[in-house]
């Protein structure tokens, strides 16, 4: 993965957010941060000296990929006990693989929306780390352009309403950018309720934004997703060997039977897991794929799902070499 913007900092130096802040930078509202942590321990804030939560970068970029995992219709209890790695791989698997983005690139690449904003990145070291493709002071203008490829689009704009985010949207297809960063200062409550239902691709900020915050946001939207620039098509668990079966369907039909005759119904449950597991397994590795993120997908789908069934497949050997049952 690139090291866009990296932030290397010592224990004196490390940078803190409170709660209202980290929402901001990562589109999760406060009731879901607070809640996603209680229940499932996401992220460990630290507290400061009056016990209000502390939150690093790492917190940031973590809540960001959930965030980002949610929005694709990923249950958070699925997914809240991966590793951040686990997290940035399963998103790749996600989105798949971009191969018109350019390779090796070490920047982020900026396509910069609005007057103000405009501005400030005329000085190159405004936000570290980036590079300026394009700007133009309105939506209507950059809907104009003969789009190149970028990471991101940052976007500020005096207000936020329903009908800007297809346009938004669209401009993110057209550029192919990762993500889209709109700092607005002003929006309607309906608005606000799509925000926090999620917008996928989008980080919303409200006014004013400073350069540090930005640089954070930055960091932590192209980082959990350019991975997918230079990532194989295939995952490396893709590159593992498929376990062979043990039991054929012969031998799991007589596992669910033979517990009728004893008082262990283990090997009923694990004959229909098995029989299941078999099954979606199959599915999986004969889906057919509409574009290369399908095929990625069922790819790691098929290898997860043999690598359970062989979990489970030990299991029911455990059971029968147990109970002394023969299959």
């Amino acid at each position: 993965m690139r090291n866009l913007l990296k932030m290397t900092k010592t224990a004196e130096e490390e940078q803190f957010f409170e709660i209202s802040a980290v929402s901001r930078l990562t589109g999760v509202s406060t009731p879901n941060i607070r809640v996603w942590e209680k229940r499932h321990r996401v992220v460990e804030p630290k507290r400061s000296d009056s016990k209000r939560r502390l939150y690093t970068t790492e917190d940031i970029q973590r809540l960001t990929l959930l965030k980002a995992l949610v929005d694709c219709s990923h249950a958070i209890g699925t997914i809240a006990s991966l590793t951040t790695p686990q997290l940035e791989q399963r998103l790749s698997v996600q989105q798949g693989v971009d191969s018109s983005r350019p390779k090796g690139a070490d920047q982020c690449r900026l396509l910069v929306i609005g007057e103000t904003l405009r501005e400030q990145f005329k000085d190159d070291n405004f936000v570290s780390g980036t590079e300026l493709v394009a700007s133009f002071g309105t939506l209507e203008e950059a809907a104009e352009w003969a789009s190149t490829t970028v990471d991101v689009v940052l976007i500020e704009c005096a207000t936020l309403f329903e009908d800007t985010i297809p346009l938004v949207q669209d401009l993110i297809e057209r550029t192919k950018a990762m993500r889209a960063v709109i700092v607005y200062r002003f929006t309607q409550q309906s608005t606000v309720a799509m925000v926090e239902k999620g917008i996928r691709r989008i980080t919303p900020l409200r006014a004013p934004v400073d350069a540090k915050e930005l640089q954070v946001v930055l960091q932590t939207d192209v980082a959990l997703t350019s991975h997918s620039s230079s990532a194989p098509k295939s995952l490396d668990i893709v590159d593992e060997k498929i376990p062979p079966r043990r039991f054929t369907d012969k031998q799991l039909a007589r596992a669910s039977e033979v517990s009728t005759t004893i008082e262990c119904e283990c090997p009923q449950h694990l004959g229909s897991l098995l029989t299941s597991l078999t099954a979606f397994e199959k599915y999986s590795s004969e889906c057919e794929s509409r574009s290369a993120a399908d095929e990625a997908l069922h790819r790691f789908l098929h290898q997860t799902t043999a690598q359970a069934r062989a979990m489970m497949e030990h299991a029911l050997q455990e059971v029968v070499e147990a109970e002394e049952i023969t299959l």
